[in-house]
C-alpha cells in the first residue's frame, strides 16, 4: 500500500482526535525527545507532519536533500505511530502555513503546539497563516544547546549592526572564538573545573592542519540501501515535475533513528580518532576523509547536537579519543553551529545590514538563474538578503553547476557536491567560497547554491556561514578578514595541485594556476577597505613591492581566468 495512502486510513477518528494533544513537527525536528512532543504521553499526543511542494518549487534541491528529508520524516511517522501516538501526514502543493490551516479546520483542532521553528522561512510562513486563521502555541526550541541569554551574557543585546559605512556593522564585530569560550564553561564541557580547559587552551585547531598523504587507512563507511519507502520516493520524486538538481543514484543515508545512531556510532569509533590532524586536509583519493559527515542528520534532528557532544567528550574520557579530535569536532558544533544560527537570528537572516542587490541582468545572463530562489511567494515571503560590502555582483559560472573548468580543485569539488550533496568545511570554504570571493561572483548567488546543493544546507546555517564568514560580504561582522588564499594554501593541504594542468608555483604566464593572481588583485582591488586591517598587514607589505609590471600581469592573468570561468570555457 502507497505509504500516503496508508497514512491516511490510520488517522484517528474525531473521538480520538478531541482527547489528544496536537503537535505540529516540522521537517527538521523530528525527533520525540525534543520540543512539545517529548513532553506528552504516546496516548496523549497527535502529530502532524507535512510535506510542502511549495518549499521545492520555491528552490530546486538536490535530490538526495529531498530524499533524506522526507524519507526521515515518513519513518519517523511510522515509529511514532509503533509508539502509539496518533499522527496526521499530508502531502499537498500549499505551504506549511497553508495546509497546517486546512487540516485544523478539517478536523476541528484546537491550538496547535509547536516549537519555534529553526528556520526563518518557516516562521515567516507561519505568521502569515497566523493572520488568516491559523491557531498556533509556540515553545523554545530546546533542540539547540544555547538560548538567547547565552548570546546577550558574550555580547549584550544591542543590534547586530549600525548605520554608517557600506558595511553597516560600524563598529561591531561578533567572534565566534567568544561565545565558544563561553559556551564551554556554560555547558563544563572539556573542562577541568570551571575556568580551566582540559588541555590547557581552549582551541586546538593549530595541531589540526595536517595534510593527507596516505600515512592512515581511512575505514570504509557503512551503507544504507534505499528500502522500500524510500524507493517509493524516489519514484514519486521523479515524477511529480517539482525541480531538483543532482541525482538519486549512490543514496545510502539512514533514514531510520535505529540507522542514524548506527552510522553516529560508526563515525564516533572509527571516524573521530583521526579526525583532527585531518580535518583541514583534502583528498581527490578520499573527499570524506575522516569526516563524520552527520550534518545532514544532526540538522532534521535524528541526531541531537546534545548526544553527540556527550558522547564525544564522553570517548575523550576514556581515552578513545585524542583531545585535538574531541575538541576540534565539539567546536564544530557548540562553538560555529551555535554561533551562526544566533548570528542569522539577531541580524534577521543579514537583512539589519545595508543591501546591495545583484543587478537585474545578471539573471538574464546566467543560464542558471532558473535554479536560484524564486522571489516573493508563501514559501520565502520577502526578498533574499544582500550584503555586498566587497561590492561583488559577478554571475556564478556554470562549474559550481558541474561543468568542466579546467581547475582540477574546483571541478572536484563541484562535481562531488553535484553527486553526493555534500562535500566537508575546507572545499566550501577554501576552494568554492574562496574562489567566488577573489573573482567577486555574488554572494547572494553563491548562498542561494550552497543552498540547493548541500543536504544539510537551511537558511540559519547556510546564510551567516556564506554571507559572513565565508565572502566577507558582511563586512568583517563575523570575520576578522575574509578567508581568502592564494594557490600555495591550496597545493599544501591537497593533492589537487598534482593532478591539474595549471601550476600552483606560477602566478602568470602559460599554465599559471589563477588563484594566485586572483588573490593578488583581490587585495590590490580592496586595499581602501581591506588595507588597514592588521591581519593583512604581511601581504599587503608584499603587494606594495611587486612591480607595475608584475601587477599589470596579474591582473590580466586574474582577468582573463574570470571571463573564461564566466563564459563557461577551460580556464587555460
Amino acid at each position: 500500500m502507497p505509504f500516503l495512502v496508508q497514512m491516511r486510513e490510520a488517522e484517528p477518528n474525531a473521538d480520538e482526535r478531541r482527547r489528544r494533544a496536537w503537535v505540529f513537527v516540522p521537517y527538521d525536528r523530528v525527533n520525540d525527545s525534543i520540543g512539545p512532543l517529548a513532553t506528552l504521553a504516546p496516548q496523549d499526543a497527535g502529530l502532524i507532519l507535512i510535506e510542502s511542494h511549495a518549499k521545492g518549487r520555491n528552490r530546486p534541491y538536490h535530490k538526495k536533500k529531498v530524499l533524506v528529508v522526507l524519507s526521515n520524516m515518513r519513518h519517523f511517522a511510522l515509529e511514532q505511530q509503533a509508539r502509539g501516538v496518533a499522527v496526521v501526514y499530508r502531502n499537498g502543493p500549499a505551504s506549511y502555513g497553508e495546509q497546517l490551516l486546512a487540516i485544523q479546520r478539517e478536523l476541528n483542532l484546537p491550538s496547535i503546539r509547536l516549537a519555534t521553528p529553526a528556520e526563518r522561512e518557516l516562521r515567516k510562513d507561519l505568521e502569515l497563516w497566523q493572520g488568516k486563521g491559523l491557531d498556533l502555541t509556540f515553545s523554545a526550541d530546546d533542540a539547540w544547546l544555547s538560548t538567547e541569554a547565552d548570546w546577550i551574557a558574550v555580547f549584550g543585546d544591542e543590534p547586530a549592526a549600525a548605520p554608517g559605512d557600506r558595511t553597516g556593522r560600524g563598529e561591531r564585530q561578533f567572534l565566534m572564538e567568544r561565545f565558544y569560550r563561553h559556551m564551554r564553561k556554560q555547558t563544563g564541557i572539556l573542562m577541568d573545573g570551571p575556568a580551566k580547559f582540559i588541555g590547557g587552551q581552549l582551541s586546538f585547531d593549530a595541531d589540526n592542519r595536517q595534510a593527507y598523504r596516505g600515512e592512515v587507512t581511512v575505514p570504509k563507511r557503512p551503507s544504507f540501501p534505499p528500502d522500500a519507502i524510500t524507493l517509493e520516493l524516489i519514484e514519486w520524486l521523479s515524477h511529480n515535475g517539482v525541480p531538483s538538481i543532482g541525482t538519486f543514484d549512490g543514496f545510502d543515508l539512514p533514514v531510520t533513528a535505529e540507522d542514524c545512531r548506527a552510522y553516529w556510532k560508526f563515525a564516533l569509533q572509527e571516524l573521530l580518532p583521526n579526525f583532527g590532524p585531518y580535518e583541514d586536509a583534502m583528498s581527490s583519493r578520499e573527499p570524506m576523509l575522516f569526516h563524520s559527515a552527520i550534518s545532514a542528520l544532526m540538522n532534521v534532528s535524528r541526531l541531537l547536537p546534545s548526544d553527540v557532544i556527550a558522547d564525544v567528550a564522553d570517548s575523550y574520557d576514556r581515552l578513545a579519543l585524542p583531545l585535538a579530535s574531541a575538541e576540534g569536532f565539539i567546536r564544530q558544533i557548540l562553538g560555529w553551529r551555535e554561533f551562526m544560527r544566533h548570528m542569522h537570528r539577531v541580524t534577521d537572516g543579514f537583512r539589519t545590514l545595508p543591501q546591495h542587490p545583484d543587478p537585474p541582468e545578471n539573471r538574464a545572463a546566467n543560464p542558471y538563474s532558473h535554479l536560484l530562489v524564486k522571489e516573493h511567494n508563501d514559501a520565502a515571503p520577502d526578498r533574499p538578503a544582500t550584503p555586498s560590502a566587497l561590492d561583488a555582483h559577478r554571475p556564478l559560472p556554470p562549474a559550481y553547476w558541474g561543468q568542466t573548468s579546467g581547475m582540477f580543485c574546483l571541478d572536484t569539488a563541484a562535481q562531488q557536491v553535484m553527486y553526493q550533496g555534500w562535500s566537508h568545511h575546507i572545499l566550501r570554504l577554501m576552494v568554492l567560497s574562496n574562489l567566488a570571493t577573489l573573482c567577486g561572483f555574488s554572494p547572494r548567488e553563491l548562498t542561494d547554491w550552497f543552498w540547493v546543493a548541500y543536504v544539510d544546507a537551511y537558511d540559519w546555517v547556510v546564510e551567516p556561514n556564506v554571507l559572513g564568514m565565508s565572502t566577507f560580504a558582511d563586512g568583517g561582522l563575523t570575520a576578522t578578514k575574509p578567508y581568502v588564499s592564494a594557490a600555495a594554501y591550496i597545493n599544501r593541504m591537497s593533492d589537487y595541485c598534482g593532478k591539474c594542468s595549471l601550476d600552483p608555483r606560477k602566478s602568470t604566464g602559460p599554465g599559471s594556476c589563477p588563484f594566485t593572481a586572483l588573490y593578488w588583485t583581490f587585495l590590490e582591488r580592496h586595499q581602501d577597505l581591506l588595507g588597514g586591517n592588521q591581519r593583512l598587514r604581511m601581504p599587503y607589505n608584499t603587494l606594495r613591492k611587486k612591480s607595475a609590471e608584475e601587477r599589470e600581469a596579474l591582473r590580466e592573468r586574474s582577468e582573463r581566468a574570470i571571463a573564461q570561468l564566466e563564459r563557461g570555457e577551460i580556464v587555460d
